[in-house]
């Protein structure tokens, strides 16, 4: 059996740590003997199969520092060196597959290895790489890679620039967990408004705050809950106080019961500046909740949303559309129900076996492909 790595940033609370863990759990593991090698040293916050062997760059937090550029030369070394461990087993080592941009940086910087190395950007790359040295990085170190896996077919135009990266890439969504499949449509049973992330400017609670205090009166039956944590909740708070919202907006903190936390909510919102696929609005979807995102980059609300058919888009940072499209759902419960109801399609398109299964072609094409690269450079000796 041969061996599969993941290369990622942690393994704590994040959409691509948790599609990391959905892959390993529910097919890879089956398949490969699975090592899941973390830059930093923080214990796993999603369950993994006891299958799964899990490695640490970082031997503990106080060797994580600031400075990016001794962050960056410590991380490739250790990284360098606990590849090399795991290539000396006995099982060949059948592919490397890495999530987000230090990762991917570092995996590319390295010299060639025997087998692919596919990269996975996992959020709009307009911002990933906003910044003139990331840019950098990445025009000079990702046409190195293998293969690369995109959420949406927006992320992959950003990189229209290379060929090479285009043409070795696919788009895939992430898999939705066996749970949220055959679930019955959401009862809506409670006067509830949710919203599921981290609480940070990406994902605009600000923005969803003055929203309901423009239709509280209206709706005074209605409570706002936000599930997560980040460096906003004092801001977030103080904001409820100013707008007298104490009794009505809530945050909850992080969730491990997505079901009980939205499955009987009357509404759903993400309101994000930005997201790559954003895990809370599928399964949202799929529970049949009733959907409110914006249009935002890089493409997913728009790929998952006909608007007005299985829930409602909006424009990015329009606090008075977000509100208009908040009344109009409240308002109108059965059409919103039937909203709810067209939206749990999504779990065939998103159906973890459909998933893995392109996952499983893009491997076997990589390894195709490089092989075929191999003996055409043999040949030429």
């Amino acid at each position: 059996m041969e061996r599969l790595i993941f290369l990622t940033l942690s393994l704590t609370k994040g959409g691509a740590e948790r599609v990391i863990c959905n892959l390993c759990n529910g097919h890879f593991v089956r398949h490969y003997r699975v090592t899941v090698i973390s830059l930093m040293a923080a214990k796993p916050e999603y369950a993994l199969d006891s299958a799964v062997e899990v490695l640490y760059v970082d031997r503990s937090r106080e060797q994580y520092t600031q400075n990016m550029a001794l962050r960056f030369a410590r991380r490739r070394k250790r990284l360098s060196s606990l590849l090399r461990r795991v290539e000396k087993r006995k099982e060949k080592t059948g592919v490397l597959i890495s999530f987000l941009p230090e990762p991917n940086f570092l995996i590319t910087s390295l010299p060639k290895r025997e087998y692919p190395v596919i990269i996975s950007v996992r959020n709009d790359p307009a911002k990933e790489y906003a910044s003139r040295i990331r840019r950098m990085l990445m025009k000079k170190l990702y046409p190195r890679a293998d293969g690369y896996v995109f959420q949406t077919g927006q992320a992959r135009e950003y990189f229209s620039f290379s060929r090479k990266i285009t043409e070795d890439s696919v788009v895939i969504p992430n898999p939705l967990a066996k749970e949220f499949l055959d679930v019955p449509s959401s009862a809506m049973s409670r006067k509830e408004i949710v919203a599921v992330g981290r609480l940070e400017a990406q994902k605009a609670p600000l923005l969803l705050i003055r929203a309901f205090a423009r239709i509280h009166k209206s709706y005074p039956e209605y409570r706002l809950l936000f599930y997560g944590e980040g460096s906003m909740r004092e801001e977030m708070e103080a904001l409820i106080g100013k707008e007298g919202l104490e009794q009505n907006v809530e945050i909850k903190g992080n969730t491990d019961d997505i079901f009980d936390a939205v499955g009987k909510a009357s509404l759903f919102v993400l309101p994000s500046v930005y997201e790559g696929m954003p895990n809370a609005l599928l399964e949202a979807m799929a529970l049949g909740v009733p959907c409110i995102a914006t249009d935002c980059p890089c493409g997913a609300p728009r790929e998952l949303i006909r608007s007005g058919e299985n829930g409602v888009l909006v424009p990015v940072g329009e606090e008075g559309k977000l509100t208009e499209a908040m009344a109009f759902l409240l308002k109108d419960p059965e059409r919103a129900a039937c909203m709810g109801r067209s939206a749990q399609e999504i779990t065939k398109r998103l159906a973890p076996e459909r998933i893995y299964q392109e996952w499983d072609r893009l491997i076997e094409a990589r390894r195709s492909s490089r092989g075929k690269r191999e003996q055409k450079n043999s040949g030429r000796k």
